[in-house]
């Protein structure tokens, strides 16, 4: 039986066992079997905002025909709100679980991405299929979309295949995903720190960056031919850059800063203070990054990756339980490239987790500012390893 588990052949160059076959299949149905589970769960989001929104495009003729509707309310861009527009006209299942299934397909997408890159880092399929089987496993992307029916995990895959590029390094198919995401959702900037690092350091060139704006554009494309004026569907960023939605808290159950001084006073003060707080911090960091030279490993960008969007989720106000989804993905990932700080995915997943459990249970055991304190070290120790390969590179660079 260990000899046949252990037998190998190649695909594509790629070496195989039967033993990562068994892992894929085991791991695959688990995961399917665990979103099933899932199917019947209705969040407050769903009946609030996906429903009605779904019933519009429905009412306005579905498919193309159905992004010619007029909202009362719609923050998302036009290539989620067509497949939702399809979705409204499919004959098969509900509106519920057909937008669970797009998620779900979504989180595949993302894990073959994570398995791409564990297996880059390792060179060993079972370590690929390991962290394909993790991942999906995470309670925070099963949850997302098997759970919750939010489409996070979308602008997420692409994302990854950016990163998965970007490790390769191959700037060009690496930036035109990360436009893909940005077409997708304005969280994708969370990120956009690291890039802008990327650049300076050489990674990419300016040049790349015309990706983010081709492929948003590409995406209102559907919208333009059901007769939606350009300037409507490009403000749709601005109008969620306005958080006028999200000024009744200055966080929606994440386990960042306001946690800590509160989140229902000063509103408006400390929502203007707390944005120019968050862009200062990031100047000064991404100065201090870029003018300094050491050599920028992989190692490093996953760091870089997770302490920017750590740094957003932190300080911005009005962040909801979701949006740490990037650092999640990429603290999975990270542990396989330095599995000493096996920390790190653990005390991730379990602060963002809080904020999930509390929307979607209604209830929470530890306090959530306990989470923020845990968060806040995360935050610290990923800027203290930086700093010290920093100073490393710096000292071997000038003797």
């Amino acid at each position: 039986m260990e000899n046949g588990l252990l037998k190998e052949f190649k695909l594509k160059g790629i070496k195989i066992k039967v033993l990562d076959i068994f892992l894929f299949l085991l791991f695959t149905v688990s995961a399917l079997m665990m979103r099933y589970a899932l199917r019947h769960v209705v969040a407050g989001d769903y009946k609030m905002f996906f429903e009605p929104w779904v019933a519009t495009l429905r009412e306005a003729g579905g498919g193309i025909k159905g992004l010619a509707a007029e909202f009362e309310y719609v923050d998302y861009t036009t290539p989620y709100l067509f497949i939702l527009s399809c979705i409204s006209i499919c004959p098969f299942l509900n509106t519920l679980l057909l937008m669970k299934i797009v998620s779900i397909f979504f989180d595949f997408v993302a894990a073959f991405a994570v398995m791409a890159i564990v297996y880059d880092r390792k060179k060993s399929m079972t370590y690929g299929m390991i962290g394909y089987g993790i991942f999906l496993m995470a309670p925070t992307i099963l949850t997302n979309g098997a759970m919750w029916a939010q489409c996070d995990i979308i602008f997420t895959s692409f994302v990854l295949w950016s990163f998965y590029f970007l490790l390769k390094d191959k700037p060009v198919p690496a930036m035109a995903f990360y436009g893909v995401a940005f077409a997708f959702k304005l969280q994708t900037l969370f990120i956009a720190p690291l890039y802008v690092i990327l650049w300076m350091k050489g990674k990419v060139k300016l040049k790349h960056f015309l990706f983010l704006p081709f492929m948003y554009l590409v995406g209102c494309i559907p919208s333009l031919i059901a007769g939606k004026s350009l300037w409507e569907l490009i403000s749709v960023y601005f109008f969620q850059a306005d958080g006028a939605m999200d000024i009744y808290a200055l966080s929606h159950k994440f386990p960042n800063i306001y946690q800590l001084i509160g989140t229902d006073t000063f509103l408006f003060e400390y929502a203007d203070a707390g944005i120019w707080l968050t862009l200062g911090a990031l100047m000064i960091f991404m100065y201090i990054f870029a003018r300094a030279d050491y050599h920028f490993d992989n190692v490093l960008m996953l760091r870089m990756g997770m302490f920017f969007t750590m740094i957003v989720v932190f300080f911005l106000p009005h962040m909801h339980e979701r949006y740490a989804i990037l650092v999640d993905v990429l603290a999975i990932i990270y542990v396989f490239f330095d599995s000493k700080r096996f920390y790190i995915p653990v005390l991730t997943l379990l602060c963002s987790f809080a904020g999930y459990t509390i929307y979607l249970a209604q209830t929470n055991i530890v306090p959530l500012y306990l989470y923020t304190i845990i968060f806040l070290f995360l935050i610290v120790d990923h800027g203290v390893f930086i700093y010290k390969r920093i100073r490393k590179g710096e000292e071997v660079a000038y003797g």
